[in-house]
């Protein structure tokens, strides 16, 4: 006969879950974690009413329709000035932006979703982060097609329907996002903001031998793609804010005092200084600032990883050691790079930033479990049902749990 266990889940965790006693739930073993969720799909998946998506779908396609017909275009190309993609990117913005800041203030009235800990003022920043990853996808999307299908041209019904699909899919899936949008999202959308806004800008730029100059050349005049370069650094800082702004409605309620709040404005001082490199392009214009946020930006990097042991509240060894270890090697790295002549400025750049954002990930992830505790995270035990034995199951004891004894 086989061992039987139960696990033991507190009644706060239960009232966010609205499962019921007895009910058939789907338990999910993988990698040494346990996920129990219900036994349905469907029970899920957010509850999008097909209307939602389709209903902006199909209005804003009937325009591209009449527009097509108004130009007497029998046939659209792919690409190019009037094109499905010009017409897909365009409406898929305007309808996409559009359903997820319905979606997004009404979860936030009815205070149904994870919205309820994001404030108001975050809200114009995600949203125009949300746009320029959907501009960024559709360029590299379209251009990859046009690379395959050179000088395609379908028909005006085929057209309108590809446009149809399109901005449907889009609509489906900004609605979605603002129904789960949470931290690890968040992090998410600016990690794609970051790494996806500086590879197409590498790529699309005209000058191929930038990497010879240094990092910041992307974000100067010299560069015609220094638009998106220097529009993905503003928005990437203010998207930092609004993470930072939404880790620690929580985090301050638990921990609160002067050490959290240093924690928090550290945090607001590096998305600000990444924003402000973003503003003040390395052009002579603003050369000195650019370098004197530049050093600010690693200032605070520094402070940050040296007063870690202090002001994260719960740090774990394993964290302190990492981020000793990655502050070692940036230090040791600008050692080799000033006095060896080994790295040029360009690799320079890309390595720091490389480790400086890992860093900076890994923090944010550390915060967001803390923020977690008591609202998504709970300690449970698995108890042995023939020998009545008892194991902790997942993280360390909390403060306030042991408090409590």
């Amino acid at each position: 006969m086989s061992k039987k266990y139960t696990i033991e889940i507190p009644s706060s965790a239960m009232e966010k879950t609205g499962f019921t006693a007895n009910e058939q739930l789907e338990l999910n073993v993988n990698h040494n974690e346990i996920t129990i969720r219900p036994s349905r799909v469907i029970d899920q998946l957010p509850k999008i009413r097909l209307y939602w998506y389709i209903l902006p779908a199909f209005l804003l396609t009937i325009g591209f329709f009449m527009f097509c017909y108004e130009h007497h275009m029998k046939t659209v190309p792919i690409t190019g000035d009037y094109s499905i993609a010009n017409g897909a990117t365009l409406l898929s913005l305007v309808s996409g932006l559009f359903v997820f800041v319905i979606s997004f203030i009404v979860t936030k009235l009815r205070n149904t979703g994870p919205t309820k800990n994001i404030y108001w003022r975050s809200l114009p920043t995600i949203t125009i982060a949300c746009g320029l990853i959907i501009a960024f996808s559709f360029s590299a999307f379209f251009w990859l097609l046009e690379k395959l299908f050179t000088d395609a041209r379908f028909d005006i019904y085929t057209s309108t329907t590809f446009v149809f699909v399109i901005v449907a899919v889009i609509n489906y899936l900004m609605i979605n996002l603002a129904l789960t949008l949470s931290s690890a999202i968040i992090t998410n959308l600016l990690t794609i903001m970051i790494i996806g806004g500086m590879l197409f800008s590498m790529l699309t730029n005209s000058t191929r031998d930038w990497w010879k100059y240094n990092f910041s050349f992307l974000g100067t005049a010299k560069n015609s793609a220094n638009l998106q370069f220097n529009v993905t650094l503003i928005f990437s800082g203010l998207l930092m804010m609004a993470l930072v702004d939404y880790l620690f409605v929580n985090l301050q309620q638990k921990y609160p005092g002067i050490k959290t709040q240093l924690l928090r404005w550290l945090l607001y001082g590096e998305a600000t200084c990444i924003a402000a490199i973003g503003l003040f392009p390395n052009n002579p214009k603003f050369h000195i600032l650019h370098d004197r946020i530049s050093m600010w930006l690693v200032y605070i990097m520094l402070i940050l990883i040296v007063a870690i042991r202090w002001i994260l509240p719960e740090v774990t060894k394993q964290f302190l050691v990492t981020s000793y270890v990655i502050g070692a090697v940036m230090g040791a790295e600008y050692i080799i790079f000033k006095l060896a002549n080994y790295l040029s400025l360009t690799a320079f750049e890309l390595i720091e930033f490389a480790l400086s954002f890992s860093w900076l990930l890994l923090l944010l992830q550390n915060i967001e479990n803390l923020a977690q505790y008591g609202e998504r995270l709970f300690l449970v035990k698995i108890k042995n049902s023939s020998t009545e034995e008892e194991t902790l199951v997942g993280t360390e004891k909390q403060p306030q749990d042991e408090a409590k004894h």
